[in-house]
C-alpha cells in the first residue's frame, strides 16, 4: 500500500496559498475547518467527526488508529500543547511527539483568572509570545525528526507532521513580529498604522513560504513518494471583524478564519470540502474500508455536500452550516451533539496546569 503524507501548518488563510510556492504545481482547493482554533480543529480533523470540536478532545478512531489497523506504521509530531496526548492525538500512532513536558493538574481558579480582559492583558505583558516561541523547536527540527523516522520504519507509513512557526508571532527573533507590534495588533488594532498593518501581512506571508520550504525539504528527503496532503488548522484575522489573529473567546466563524487551503497529490478530487472529508478520502485512496462513525465523504466517491465549522469557547459554541453556496449560523449557543448511543455537550476541558500554561504561552490564555 502506499504512503500518506499529512501536513498541516498553522493559521494559514485561504487567499494566501500562493505563498506555497513548492507545491505551485499542484492545484489548490478550499477546505472549510471544522473549528476556529487549533485544538477542535485538528481533533475533528483527526477523528473526521464533529464530536472532536464539539469537545475539543480526540474521538476515535482516527486517522492513524484505521491505518494501524491496516498494517501502517504511524509517525506524529506535531510542536504545540494543543496537541497533547491528554487530549487524544497520540491515539493510533507508533511514535507520537509534541516536543512539550506538561506537569501536575492545576486550578479552576486560574482559568477563570485567564478569563478576565485586564488580566489577559497583564499576561501578555510580562510574558509575550515572542518568548515561548523560542523555547519550541524549530520547524526545520520537527521535519529532520520526521524524516529520520519515517525512513527508518518499516512501511507502509503514514505521516502526520504540524507546522507551527506560522503561528503569531510569525517566526523567531527578527523573523516575526516585535512584542510592541504584537500587543498593539492584539489590544489596539485600532491604532495600527497602515505601515504596520503592512508589516504584520509580510512577516505573515515570509512565515508561510519558510513552512513551504520545509514541505519541500520533508519531500525531497524521504524515501518515498507518498499520497500527499496540505492543509491548515484554521485561518487568521487581519482586522477584518476588528480584531488581529486567530482569539478563541470570540468564536468567530467568518471566511478568513474557516477557509483554508488544501493541497492533494496522489488524489484526484476537486471542489470545496470540509477537512472531515481529507481522512476518508485518504483511506479510500488506499481501498481501506472508511469507518460508519466518521463524518467526512471519500471524495473519490462522493462529492462533500456541506461542512459544519464548530467554534467552541466554555460552555457555548458559535455553529456554521455551509451548503457551499449559503451559509447558516448560530451564535453562541448551547450545543449538543448525539450519535445514536453517543451525546456530547460544549464544555470546558480539564487540563493539567502546566499544559495549561503552555496554551496560555500561545494566546489561549482561558483554554483550558
Amino acid at each position: 500500500m502506499e504512503d500518506i503524507v499529512l501536513v498541516t501548518v498553522d493559521s494559514v488563510r485561504r487567499d494566501y496559498a500562493d505563498a506555497f510556492e513548492s507545491l505551485s504545481d499542484l492545484s489548490v482547493q478550499t477546505g472549510v475547518t471544522g473549528s476556529h482554533y487549533t485544538r477542535p480543529s485538528l481533533a475533528s480533523l483527526i477523528s473526521a467527526n464533529y464530536r472532536g470540536a464539539i469537545t475539543t478532545e480526540v474521538v476515535s478512531p482516527t486517522i492513524a488508529e484505521v491505518l494501524s489497523d491496516a498494517g501502517y506504521t504511524c509517525l506524529g509530531y506535531s510542536p504545540t500543547p494543543n496537541t497533547d496526548s491528554r487530549f487524544g492525538f497520540d491515539r493510533g500512532f507508533d511514535d507520537f511527539d509534541t516536543f512539550v513536558e506538561p506537569g501536575n493538574r492545576g486550578s479552576k481558579l486560574r482559568q477563570y483568572l485567564g478569563s478576565i480582559n485586564a488580566l489577559r492583558w497583564i499576561y501578555y505583558k510580562i510574558y509575550p509570545p515572542q518568548a515561548k516561541s523560542e523555547n519550541r523547536p524549530r520547524d526545520y527540527e520537527v521535519i529532520e525528526r520526521a524524516i529520520k523516522e519515517f525512513n527508518d520504519a518499516e512501511g507502509p507509513r503514514f505521516l502526520w507532521v504540524h507546522l507551527m512557526e506560522t503561528h503569531r508571532p510569525y517566526g523567531v527573533g527578527e523573523e516575526g513580529m516585535s512584542k510592541q507590534l504584537d500587543q498593539k495588533a492584539f489590544f489596539k488594532p485600532d491604532k495600527l498604522t497602515d505601515e504596520e498593518k503592512t508589516e504584520i501581512e509580510t512577516k505573515y506571508a515570509d512565515a508561510i513560504r519558510r513552512a513551504d520550504e520545509n514541505i519541500d525539504h520533508l519531500l525531497s528527503e524521504i524515501d518515498s513518494d507518498p499520497v500527499l496532503a496540505v492543509t491548515a488548522d484554521h485561518g487568521e484575522g487581519f482586522g477584518e471583524e476588528g480584531f488581529y489573529f486567530h482569539q478563541g473567546h470570540k468564536r468567530s466563524i467568518a471566511d478568513f478564519q474557516t477557509k483554508v487551503p488544501v493541497i492533494l497529490d496522489g488524489v484526484g478530487v476537486e471542489g470545496p470540502m470540509s477537512l472531515l472529508d481529507i481522512p476518508p478520502t485518504l483511506v479510500g485512496k488506499i481501498g481501506v474500508d472508511v469507518p460508519a462513525s466518521w463524518h467526512g465523504r471519500n471524495l473519490l466517491e462522493d462529492n462533500s455536500e456541506y461542512a459544519v465549522t464548530i467554534a467552541p469557547w466554555h460552555d457555548t459554541a458559535t455553529v456554521a452550516f455551509r451548503d457551499y453556496e449559503k451559509t447558516f449560523v448560530a451564535r453562541d449557543a448551547d450545543v449538543s451533539f448525539k450519535q445514536g448511543d453517543i451525546t456530547a455537550d460544549v464544555e470546558r476541558a480539564n487540563v493539567d496546569q502546566e499544559l495549561e500554561e503552555q496554551l496560555q504561552d500561545l494566546g489561549y490564555m482561558d483554554a483550558g
